[in-house]
């Protein structure tokens, strides 16, 4: 992922465990407004529903959906087929730029959201992965 000049514009998903929301948009789509890295900013609009404040922490994104397609397939195996079957849904509406549709099927899946998203902070190396996960 880039840096923030690029953000504007992408699609996120509001961590669905976030402990601190006072904006009270846990779980919800948005896009990217602006971000200011520096100081971990991260201003996100949800249409009609106004804006709110974030940290690169407490937002998730589509992984690219090649590096999705990959992890899915060298965990098939060892997956439910209607997960395996959701992950690759999500990764081929990645693919066709159909970003909030992917994210709505990880939102009701935690399966597609362990292979299809990642926290931004990670994606903009701003934090190292902790290893939780695949």
């Amino acid at each position: 992922m880039n840096k923030s000049g690029e953000l504007p514009g992408t699609v996120v998903l509001v961590h669905p465990n976030l402990l601190t929301d006072p904006a009270n948009k846990k779980n919800q789509i948005g896009i990217i407004i602006s971000a200011d890295l520096e100081n971990d900013n991260v201003l996100v609009s949800f249409g009609d529903e106004g804006v709110a404040l974030f940290s690169s922490n407490a937002l998730f994104i589509l992984r690219e959906p090649d590096d999705i397609r990959h992890a899915a397939l060298l965990d098939e195996t060892l997956m439910p087929y209607p997960d395996f079957y959701d992950i690759m849904e999500a990764c081929t509406l990645a693919e066709l730029s159909l970003h909030r549709e992917a994210i709505r099927i990880a939102m009701e899946n935690p399966m597609v959201l362990e292979y299809a998203m990642d926290r931004l902070d990670y994606e903009l190396g701003l934090n190292r992965h902790n290893g939780m996960g695949r």
